[in-house]
């Protein structure tokens, strides 16, 4: 198999996975909801906010050792390889040690003292926090393993596991609605479980299939890798800083402007963009690996090809869901939660607006990951990040809505996606007409079609299901044509009969063996 054919492989089974999953998850937070009622489901969301605050320097990390395993195999040594595993994952327990031990100190502070949480549910949500470091501590754990998954372009194995983590959390929810005892504290042993059982397995799994994560105590922390992985993962700092400010930060904003119930609008429509934003991710995973094995290779043209059409098809399969999405919210809203919280609409809509923003320029930013130089580039995009938080502030204080919060989102995202186009100008010489021919044009056409096909049942037809449906499918028609004719060039296109016709070839020389083995029987 080669890698145009691996990337397309890993794709089908991440988007598979993702929609499958998303389509699990969504329906699930129904039950969720209504269980847990607004005050808590907002609740946990806002202690979700304080978890990942505690998390944040373990995920820059994630990234820095996901970058090493995919050059070092770029570069054919499975030796050095094994190397930059043992010194990425004697960090991770460090860290994974250091940070729950001193979460949980901050985290109940701030819980106490900070947060506008109803004095009933203080000692719940202390609780809820205690059992939530569990599976933070085992998740920081897993880290450098699954950073190997994605390094070795195992995408589909990383897929079935996440679908067993979304069957498993969907047969839960439902538990969660026949249970008549304290939810909260129920669905954070829920919630803490399944990701633990999952961790562990994938864990397991890559000890066994991969010789690249033999575990070596004598390599652990080796001063030069250490430094060179902190190095790398110091500039991402400030850019996953900004990126946790403006999502978590906001949450914990809105708190204390608003209190709990608009923090159920805001993680609701926060759950909607991940599972939207997941199926583009799935995509980008499968990417990601790719291009930079190929600048570890020296074939920085091939880097550049993939980085444009990690752009151009993460920002189309985000639209494909996302614009039908937008255009019936309201409807979806109603017929997913019933009575949706004030607010969740708007919010849903300007996040996911950011989320295709966002996509427009995603693959250049693999493409500085991978080339290694990111200091100034994160210190720029990731200060403009920071930014959400004080102009999010300074609109709540002039007295404006809450959803100009996920306005500043829109304008802050606008001006990372443009830095990100100057920046791999300036470093790798690829001029700002190559990405507007490439991504802006193609995805402006897919984007224009898809709106107003979804806008013309809309206008004419009342709210209803036929009409959603209408809008789905004649929404996702036009964008696969636009995108077939106008998206696509020619070799994208062979490549897509190629394969179209090679898996056509697989399937009618296995029908007749199936066939012929239930004669036999």
């Amino acid at each position: 198999m080669n890698a145009s054919q691996r990337i397309a492989l890993n794709t089908a089974a991440s988007y598979t996975r993702s929609l499958i999953g998303a389509a699990l998850s969504l329906f699930s937070s129904r039950w969720i909801l209504g269980a847990l009622g607004e005050i808590d489901y907002g609740l946990f969301s806002l202690i979700g906010s304080i978890l990942i605050f505690i998390t944040f320097l373990n995920t820059v990390l994630s990234g820095s050792a996901s970058r090493h395993f995919a050059y070092s195999i770029g570069q054919g040594d499975p030796e050095e390889v094994n190397h930059w595993f043992n010194a990425a994952f004697s960090i991770h327990l460090s860290l994974a040690i250091g940070l729950t031990f001193f979460g949980w100190l901050a985290g109940e502070y701030i819980i106490v003292e900070k947060l506008n949480i109803p004095l009933a549910r203080l000692s719940s949500c202390l609780l809820v926090f205690r059992i939530s470091l569990i599976s933070l501590f085992v998740g920081m754990l897993s880290v450098p393993f699954i950073a190997m998954f994605r390094a070795k372009q195992n995408i589909a194995e990383l897929s079935v596991f996440d679908l067993l983590y979304s069957i498993l959390s969907f047969s839960f929810a439902w538990c969660l609605t026949i249970y008549h005892g304290n939810r909260l504290v129920l669905y954070a042993i829920g919630m803490t479980a399944i990701p633990v059982l999952i961790y562990s397995a994938q864990i397991f799994r890559a000890l066994k299939i991969f010789q690249e994560c033999e575990i070596s105590f004598h390599k652990w922390f080796n001063r030069s890798r250490v430094k060179e992985i902190f190095s790398f993962a110091t500039w991402s700092l400030i850019g996953t800083l900004g990126s946790l400010l403006r999502d978590q930060g906001s949450a914990i904003l809105l708190n204390l402007f608003f209190g709990a119930r608009l923090n159920a609008a805001y993680g609701i429509a926060k759950h909607v963009s991940t599972q939207t934003g997941q199926l583009a991710g799935a995509m980008l995973g499968a990417f990601s690996p790719e291009i930079t094995s190929s600048e570890g290779r020296g074939d920085r043209a091939r880097m550049i090809i993939l980085s444009l059409r990690a752009c151009k098809f993460g920002t189309i399969l985000i639209m494909f869901l996302a614009i039908p999405l937008m255009v019936e919210m309201d409807y979806v809203l109603k017929l997913w939660l019933r009575e949706p919280p004030a607010y969740t609409a708007p919010f849903c809509r300007l996040i996911l607006c950011t989320f295709i923003i966002d996509r427009l320029s995603t693959g250049y930013m693999l493409a500085v990951n991978a080339g290694g130089k990111i200091a100034a580039y994160q210190a720029t995009l990731g200060t403009i990040l920071i930014l959400t938080l004080p102009l999010a502030w300074l609109f709540l204080e002039l007295g404006y809505a809450p959803t100009s919060v996920a306005f500043a989102f829109v304008i802050t995202m606008s001006l990372c996606s443009m830095g990100r186009v100057l920046w791999v100008r300036k470093q790798f010489g690829v001029p700002l007409s190559r990405w507007f021919t490439a991504v802006i044009l193609p995805c402006s056409i897919v984007a224009c079609s898809s709106l107003v096909a979804a806008w013309m049942p809309y206008w004419m037809m009342p709210p209803s299901f036929l009409r959603l449906v209408l809008v789905s499918i004649i929404s996702g028609v036009l964008s696969v044509i636009t995108t077939w004719f106008f998206a696509l060039n020619q070799a994208e296109q062979d490549f897509f009969r190629q394969n179209i016709r090679l898996l056509f070839n697989k399937l009618n020389v296995l029908l007749p063996r199936i066939r012929a083995g239930k004669s036999v029987k």
